[in-house]
């Protein structure tokens, strides 16, 4: 007996990060019938947004499973050709690579279908919420829609090949370091406001420190930040980050974090527009480099579409790691600034 077709649909399907790593995952993905349903608010048919998004990205197989649906948060129904596709007798899959703000959205509509009788399976896009006032909200919400047992949360980088082999045993000492050549790129409306620490230590580095850690939830209270420096690429008044942005901003590119869990000494660095490329994971002293040879989405979805739950985010680790960035961000800290293409090493950070 074959296998039942799999719908995949994707609300931000025209954003940047659904271009640049989800639409060439799903075009790779083997052995899987999917049905790829991209959802959006731009007025596109199917072909203007392969057009537009897959460039030489989707392959063959992608193109004559996928359709494009426009939708619209002002109507009740949100998708109303979504009907069509979906299905009572299999999980309907879906994933949010949206803004929080619009999170909300999407759990009220998923819940209904639920409601309605539909098996769903949700994977929202990190990070979820915006501070530890909106996770508890947005968790509010999803119990409130009972999909307390539906709900997953993506961080690509616990997907990375070598994140996902790093051994779970006792240490007493990590650091973790992504420094990029790049500036803003494409992700400018996104970025002001957020900043390095919840973009990316936020985001990812401690999920990967929490995952390490036994018993994570419960050593809040031993958590302690000996030192946070932040800066910004540029001069804060016409150069950098400001002259890219095209207005002032107390938005930081840098974030070194210095701190401890119990007898565990951590430290996070990371930051835009060096003069190279550098990201590893350094446990007692054993480095591991963190290349971007394979496109962790692919095992990411792999990994979703075959309910495969082990290596996703819940709820409460997500909570726990707002917590912890909002304890670092009481450790006061004054913005400096730094030369595009500086080396880390000689900005005195080290």
């Amino acid at each position: 007996m074959l296998a039942k077709q799999k719908q995949l649909f994707i609300f931000g399907s025209t954003g940047d990060l659904v271009k640049r790593k989800v639409i060439p995952a799903l075009s790779r993905l083997k052995d899987l019938d999917l049905k790829v349903i991209t959802l959006g608010r731009k007025n596109l048919d199917s072909e203007s947004y392969r057009s537009l998004v897959c460039g030489d990205n989707c392959s063959e197989d992608f193109i004559k499973k996928h359709v494009y649906s426009v939708i619209n948060f002002e109507d009740k129904e949100i998708c109303r050709d979504c009907n069509i596709y979906l299905d009572k007798d299999n999980v309907n899959y879906f994933y949010s690579a949206l803004p929080p703000k619009n999170i909300g959205d999407v759990i009220r509509y998923v819940g209904r279908l639920k409601y309605e009788g539909y098996p769903i399976s949700l994977l929202i896009e990190k990070p979820f919420g915006s501070s530890l006032k909106e996770a508890i909200s947005l968790k509010k919400l999803i119990d409130e829609e009972k999909l307390s047992e539906n709900v997953l949360i993506s961080d690509h980088y616990l997907f990375k090949k070598e994140v996902m082999n790093l051994p779970l045993i006792p240490f007493k000492k990590i650091k973790i370091v992504s420094l990029e050549k790049v500036g803003l790129e494409n992700r400018i409306s996104y970025y002001d406001g957020v900043g390095a620490l919840k973009d990316m230590i936020q985001s990812h580095f401690l999920n990967i420190f929490l995952k390490l850690l036994k018993n994570s939830k419960e050593i809040l209270h031993t958590f302690e930040i000996i030192s946070y420096e932040r800066a910004q690429y540029g001069n804060g008044i016409d150069e950098g980050y400001v002259k890219d942005l095209g207005k002032s901003s107390d938005t930081e590119t840098f974030v070194k974090v210095n701190g401890k869990v119990g007898d565990i000494n951590f430290e996070f660095v990371t930051g835009k527009k060096f003069d190279e490329k550098i990201s590893y994971i350094s446990i007692d002293d054993d480095k591991i480099i963190l290349n971007d040879l394979e496109n962790p989405y692919i095992r990411l979805f792999e990994d979703f579409l075959s309910d495969k739950r082990e290596g996703f985010l819940d709820m409460e680790t997500s909570m726990l790691g707002w917590e912890l960035t909002e304890l670092i961000q009481l450790k006061e800290s004054r913005l400096s600034f730094y030369k595009e293409g500086s080396n880390y090493l000689d900005l005195g950070f080290e």
